[in-house]
């Protein structure tokens, strides 16, 4: 395989890949922020008299101990060798000094050395002052604050806007991503578990993802091993170190991937019993070739030569099944010889042996066409690694699976039960998030999702980074309204009256002797005439104006689905679980981020401006494990003296004091 060109950079940042620290990418942060608060607590007196009453008694018990089996046995036996030598010397005279001549002074200075070291170690401890010590603890957890604050203000004026997204998980799931992010997502994340410990990757893609990481490792120095499958099976080294009943087993179970569960059970268990015995009949020497060609034995075909000998032959062909059995098992000898001999091919007829060690080992499967043969190396390429993971004691590699859309979740869920018992970091590269892949979703410590293309992807992947409440105005109404009024009264009377009147009055007044008489006239006439008019306007204008909205309750996602659909390449979201809430962390993975002015990618923080690094300089070489000291590889065997340990040490407090060496 040719190593595909990493974007060139300067040698110096693109080393830094290799900084300790299992990381992801990097994440954008602001440089304006607070300085992170002081850590280490203040020292407890109570913990500290605790020390010191601990540390008397070690000294008490040593110097007891030195007493009863250093001074005591040495100095007898020191007089008595002097006496020895002495009666020696006199017996002798002309004799040079022997052995007994100062083999007493040995003894007698190895007998009074040890326990008088142990005594000032008692004197030492009983003269501690816890009072004193709690001072002198305090005083320093001061200046270490101090300097803290010190150290904060001045990564303060050059902070870089880029921090390393570390994932300490021991298993992580990635979810959809193109073949580009995966190709930076391995280069990043395999070059930081390189600086520390050996990994193993098996690209099931097809198409090379780890292409950038193989080149990368190369280009600096690391110890590498590629095997192309199905033709460097044999150089591979897998299926190396497996009992016949293991064999059975991968084969069996790789034979059967994707059946429905419970279904299937019975054919399989056939399978593994008919390859058990194949194999007990084969000896100690079980290869695929071997194995393969006793299948076509036990169906009565003709014997090709030169894999099996003619005992091996004869004992398959007839006396090892019996015809009865056969007849029962022929399905499964038909079903055994349609998969293994399309791969007998590439393994050979030799007893293959272990790989050779490599700090960087890569499965890949070789690019082409999808088959069945494929289809079952991918399979038994995930059987093989449970069972080596099972069975190592020793310190195992990291373990990446790039392309696991290609295993079923039965087999992923029992290689990761594996790894997690033997605490080895496992990552999972899914391509989509659909049938088993959905299954397996939240299994994970760390779950992260790359470009999901497919709307149903994407939905799945929004529902599993979660929702959370917000209050949105649901109605907003707005009234405005205008009035005007205008009214007008005219009006206009005329009136004439006139009156006239005459009176006439007579009357008659007396007796008959004697008259009176009277009258009058009255005459009278008014005229008169009136005139009105009048008129009234009256007018009215206003203007009314209203705005009303209300809030509801809604319950949404944190990320939309879009935003799922439309992420760039080299993007990747890293969801967390938190009490308030999802929470969401942005990740680049682009390895030429290292080589934009002050991001540099070698702190190892989480993105929280308050726990970053000083940043390193471009010209820094972290130190790439080497393989004279670290080896590793298929054979999963344990480590000489340099190797890395499976269980990350923990960091003491500042306040301890450092071990020598």
């Amino acid at each position: 395989m040719q190593p595909a060109a990493l974007p060139r950079t300067t040698a110096g940042a693109e080393r830094l890949l290799f900084t300790r620290g299992p990381r992801l990418g990097w994440v954008f942060r602001d440089r304006r922020q607070l300085i992170a608060p002081y850590a280490e607590l203040q020292p407890d007196p109570q913990l500290i008299s605790g020390h010191l009453a601990a540390r008397r008694q070690r000294a008490g018990r040593a110097w007891r101990l030195s007493l009863r089996w250093v001074a005591r046995p040495l100095l007898p036996l020191a007089l008595v060798l002097y006496a020895a030598s002495e009666l020696e010397r006199h017996a002798s005279p002309h004799a040079g000094p022997g052995t007994l001549a100062w083999l007493p002074v040995v003894l007698a200075a190895a007998g009074v050395a040890w326990p008088a070291y142990c005594l000032a170690r008692l004197a030492l401890a009983r003269r501690a002052d816890p009072g004193r010590a709690q001072q002198a603890a305090l005083d320093g957890w001061r200046q270490r604050a101090a300097a803290h604050e010190q150290a904060e203000l001045a990564r303060l004026d050059g902070m870089p806007e880029w921090a390393s997204a570390t994932c300490p998980a021991r298993r992580t799931d990635v979810y959809g991503g193109t073949l580009d992010g995966w190709q930076s997502l391995l280069a990043v994340n395999g070059a930081s578990i390189l600086a520390e410990r050996p990994l193993l990757v098996a690209d099931l893609t097809g198409h090379l993802a780890s292409e950038q990481l193989t080149a990368l490792a190369r280009r600096h120095g690391v110890p590498a091993a590629v095997h192309l499958l199905p033709a460097a099976l044999t150089a591979s080294g897998m299926l190396t170190g497996l009992t016949p009943s293991q064999l059975a087993t991968a084969l069996a179970e790789a034979i059967h991937a994707g059946a429905p569960a419970g279904q299937g059970r019975a054919e399989r268990a056939v399978d593994a019993r008919v390859i058990m015995r194949i194999c007990a009949a084969l000896g100690g020497s079980v290869t695929l070739g071997r194995l393969a060609t006793a299948v076509q034995a036990a169906l009565g075909q003709p014997d090709p030569g030169g894999d099996l000998t003619a005992p091996e032959w004869d004992l398959i062909s007839s006396d090892l099944l019996g015809d009865a059995y056969r007849a029962q098992v022929t399905p499964s000898l038909v079903r055994l010889d349609a998969f293994l001999s399309s791969l007998a091919r590439y393994a050979g007829t030799g007893t293959p042996g272990p790989a050779r060690p490599a700090w960087y080992t890569c499965l890949a499967m070789q690019p082409g066409g999808r088959g069945a043969a494929t289809e079952l190396l991918a399979a038994l390429t995930i059987q093989w690694l449970t069972t080596r993971v099972t069975q190592s004691s020793a310190t195992t590699p990291a373990v990446i699976i790039a392309g696991a859309d290609e295993s079923t979740r039965d087999h992923l869920e029992a290689l990761a039960g594996a790894c997690e018992r033997r605490d080895v970091p496992l990552t999972l590269l899914f391509r989509h998030l659909r049938e088993d892949a959905t299954a397996l979703i939240g299994g994970a410590a760390a779950t992260a999702f790359m470009r999901l293309g497919n709307h149903h992807e994407a939905e799945q992947a929004a529902a599993f980074i979660g929702r959370h409440h917000t209050f949105t105005v649901s109605g907003w109404t707005a009234t405005s309204g205008t009035e005007h009024s205008t009214s007008h009264t005219s009006g206009y009377s005329h009136g004439t009256s006139q009156s006239a009147g005459t009176t006439d009055s007579t009357g008659w007044n007396g007796s008959p002797w004697e008259q009176t008489a009277s009258g009058g006239h009255t005459q009278s006439r008014d005229h008169g005439r009136s005139q009105e008019w009048s008129q009234s306007d009256a007018e009215s204008d206003g203007t009314s104006w209203s705005t009303t909205h209300s809030t509801q309750r809604v319950y949404e996602y944190a990320v939309e689905p879009s935003v799922l659909q439309n992420l760039p390449s080299n993007a990747l979201l890293l969801p967390a679980r938190r009490p308030g809430g999802p929470g969401l962390r942005a990740v680049e993975c682009n390895p030429r981020i290292i080589t934009l002015p002050g991001a540099i990618a070698s702190m190892a923080t989480d993105g929280d401006p308050r726990s970053a690094r000083p940043a390193a300089s471009p010209g820094d070489q972290p130190q790439i494990a080497p393989p004279a000291h670290k080896p590793a590889g298929l054979s999963w065997r344990d480590s000489p003296g340099g190797a890395v340990p499976a269980r990350p040490v923990r960091p003491r407090p500042p306040h301890w004091p450092a071990q020598p060496g």
